[in-house]
This record gives C-alpha cells, structure tokens and sequence, in this order.
C-alpha cells in the first residue's frame, strides 16, 4: 500500500538506490523504494557483473579440464551440459541474493517497497504505477534518482540490426553459439569475449577507437593484453567502423570497413553489441521539473545534488564512474547528506576498479593521462611480475604494477595491476589511495612473502632509491 507521503522517494533498488533507502529507513525517514522490475538488485546483480562472474568462473573451470586429451573430449561433448549449469546456478545465486536483499528491507521499519514505474508530475510530486496496473500519486520532500542505464545500440544498417544481442541478452540465451562478433573492444567486450573463447566460442572484436580499452587502462597494459587476446584466438580490429549487419541463412554477415579502409565481413552465429550504455532516464518525465539533464544524464553537484535542492541522483543515470561499488558509495553519500545537510562531497579521485579479463587489470586512483590533466607532475615506477615469488610459484609469472606518484609529495594517486589475481590485491591500492599514502609510507609498511602484495613495498622502495 502506497501512501500519500513520504520523507524520501528512492527511484531504483539497485547499488545506488537500495543502501540510500535501507541507510535513511533505519535512521528514522518515511521512505518509499521504487523498482520497475519489481526485485533488488539492480544490472549489476541480475544482467551484469555477478552473472558475467558466474559465466568467468564455469568458463576456467572448463578451460582447465580442456588443457587434457580426456578432459577436452569430454568437454567438448558436454558443452550443452556447461552451459545448462551455468545457467541453473546463475538462477539460484541471483535469487538467493535478491530475495536476502528483499528479506533484509522488510525489517526495517519505515522503509516500503514497490515494484512499479515512476512519473514526475512536479518537483514534489510522482506518479507510481504498480506492477500490477494501479497507479498511484504521492509527494515527497526529498529524492533520490538511481534509475541506471541501458544498452546503447548505434544506429547500423542492415536487415539484422534489431536482432543483435546486447550483454544482458547474452545471459538469457538457451545455447551457446559456436561464433560471436562482439561489437566494442572496452570493458564488457573484452571480458565476455575471453570468457566465451575459454567455452569454445570462436570471437571477432570489432572496436571503433584504435585501441581496446581506450583511455581507460595503461598504454602498456593494452599491449599486453593484446597480446593475451591473440594467444588466446580471438580476432581484434581496431580503427573499424561497423557499416551493416545482414542475416546470411541462420547465420550473421558483419560488414565493416577496417583501418586500412578495406571492406570486410566476418560470418557469426550471433552478434552482440557492447558499445557503451545510455542513463535510463526517457520515462521519468524530467520536463515537468527543474532538474537539469543532458544526454550524459542527470548533472549533480559535489554533493550529488541535481538543480533541484532535495533531490539527489547516483548510479549510472549520472556522469561519471559506471561501476556498481562507486554507486553504492554514491548512494551512502547521497543519504548522508540527506540526513546532514549536503556535509559530505563525493570524491571519484579515489575510485578503485577491476577489469576481469585474462589476466586481471586492477586499477585506483588516476591513471597517467589522468593525473596529467589534473595538473600534477608525475613520475612512473613498474614492477614486472616476471621477477615475483609468488607469480612464478603459480606458473604464470606475468603481469605489471604501475604507481602514479605526485613528484612533489610523493603520495601515490594512483596504482595499476596487471596480473592474475589483480582483483585480489586491489584493496591495499585502494586504501593506499582513499588514505593519500606516500611512497615512503608504503615502503615502511613490512609485506608477508611470498605474496603478490609484497610487490607494493618493493616498488616503493625502489621508488625512492
């Protein structure tokens, strides 16, 4: 049962709407948390990060039972059954989260939950429609906007264009094809692409910018990873602009001219696009308030505030950082000032990542290029994990540390990790960023060996010879 009025309106149960609601409900707000899809969650658990996880940890298993004649033949007859697993326990883990997610907001008194749409009528007024039908019209004194985002699909010629698959839809397939072109070499293509090639799926790469990973990793990690790519048979084509997607029988034909300014085509069972995602924000009605949006999405201040004071937006539907944990730190920031007053400021210089590609990339703080443009004056320092204990112990003694360090306070703004098991060690980079940690503060610091964190002290001592 919906009221007339609410302390807070929370527009989307995922990273960035659920925390806000839960945090503000416990501190004593009248909230009301609305979810179009009816369920908590948001992308990131139910057509992002935690399903593409589900999918990378089946696809090594399976990579490393096909490193053996039997293995390989038994995988190769099975790959119905793998893929059936797969997704049976992406099913019941995506559940089970869910439903605790929902189980823990019930218990808190003064938070309610609806499934339904949001429409704003004025700067102070929403109408809700309900998954069932019944629509419903309420007030509310403060907000906050965390609808997140959707697949972008560039306009593209061709008969096939409206069947392509975007990241979302590749987990609710029934079988895997045995070929994929994956339009976009950032983030999400390069992680599903090395993931399918480990299941036997035969990959083209088709990427407009001229490199993978443009801007958002080290120059020197690009390379590598190309590297990595191309061992593993997967074709790359950088510089290449997409021009049409035909149906070709059963089958896609791909036309695309590359960066010699040749016309080619590449046959694929399926086509998916990952070229980047929109902020979900078309059905809102923004018009009829004074929030201040553009094709970026909602324009917040420091405080995540938008034009309209008490009304806040977080998550992907904003500029900035598109990752599910920076949401959540969104959404606590965003209830805390709320509840205080526009006393905190986000912070995004601190922002910490991971790329699960093979091997890992693991980023925070600024890159190179970044720290530039920001005014500071750098220097550099790598380590190779060819040297390493622990990376030869493992067998696979590969991968990069990379330290951003400010020359003039030798605080370390930013750390790069290349390597497999990056995922693992990210936190201490984080820390050592979000504390503003100097070379020497880390130096001092003694690491247990053999580890791959022991890197970190050796790279700043080393620094500082």
């Amino acid at each position: 049962m919906i009221d007339d009025h609410y302390d807070v309106l929370v527009i989307g149960g995922g990273p960035g709407g659920t925390p806000a609601a839960m945090q503000l409900a416990s501190r004593g707000k009248k909230v009301l948390l609305v979810e179009k899809s009816g369920k908590l969650g948001g992308a990131c658990l139910f057509v992002g990060c935690i399903p593409s996880k589900i999918i990378k940890h089946a696809a090594d298993e399976y990579a490393s039972i096909d490193r053996s004649a039997f293995g390989r033949h038994m995988a190769l007859e099975d790959m119905g059954v793998v893929w059936g697993n797969i997704r049976t326990s992406m099913d019941r883990i995506l559940s089970s989260r869910s439903n605790a997610a929902l189980q823990k907001a019930n218990r808190i008194p003064g938070l309610t939950f609806v499934g339904g749409t949001v429409r704003f009528v004025s700067n102070n007024e929403v109408e809700i429609e309900e998954v069932s039908g019944k629509k419903n019209i309420c007030t509310f004194e403060q907000a906050i906007i965390s609808t997140g985002s959707v697949p972008t699909i560039p306009p593209f010629r061709g008969d096939a264009v409206q069947n392509v698959l975007t990241s979302e839809m590749l987990f609710e397939q029934e079988a895997l094809p045995k070929s994929m072109v994956i339009i976009g070499g950032g983030p999400i293509g390069i992680e599903l692409a090395q993931m399918l090639a480990k299941l036997n799926v035969r990959v083209t790469i088709i990427e407009l910018l001229d490199t993978i990973l443009y801007g958002i990793v080290e120059p020197e990690f690009v390379d590598c990873l190309s590297q990595k790519l191309d061992e593993s048979k997967i074709n790359v084509y950088t510089s290449s602009k997409v021009l049409e997607i035909e149906r070709s029988g059963q089958d896609y034909c791909t036309s695309f001219m590359d960066a010699q300014g040749n016309i080619q085509t590449v046959q694929s069972q399926k086509v998916m696009v990952a070229a980047g995602r929109s902020p979900d924000i078309k059905n809102l009605d923004l018009e009829t308030t004074g929030i201040r949006f553009s094709r970026s999405g909602i324009i917040v201040n420091e405080y995540l505030e938008t034009s309209m004071k008490g009304i806040y937006a977080t998550g992907d539907v904003i500029p900035g950082p598109k990752f599910a944990h920076t949401a959540t730190y969104e959404s606590h920031i965003a209830a805390a000032n709320i509840l205080k007053g526009n006393a905190h400021e986000a912070d995004f210089s601190k922002n910490s990542w991971v790329l699960f590609s093979e091997p890992e990339i693991a980023s925070a703080g600024y890159t190179q290029t970044e720290a530039i443009k920001h005014g500071y004056e750098v220097i550099t320092g790598t380590y190779n994990y060819e040297i390493d204990a622990t990376a030869q112990i493992s067998g696979d003694p590969f991968g990069l540390l990379k330290f951003i360090v400010d020359k003039k306070t030798q605080q370390i703004i930013g750390v790069h990790i290349f390597t497999q098991g990056a995922a693992s060690i990210i936190g201490e980079a984080a820390l050592i960023v979000s504390r503003k940690l100097t070379l020497q503060d880390v130096a001092d610091a003694i690491h247990p060996h053999p580890t791959l964190t022991e890197a970190f002290g050796i790279l700043a001592t080393t620094m500082l010879t």
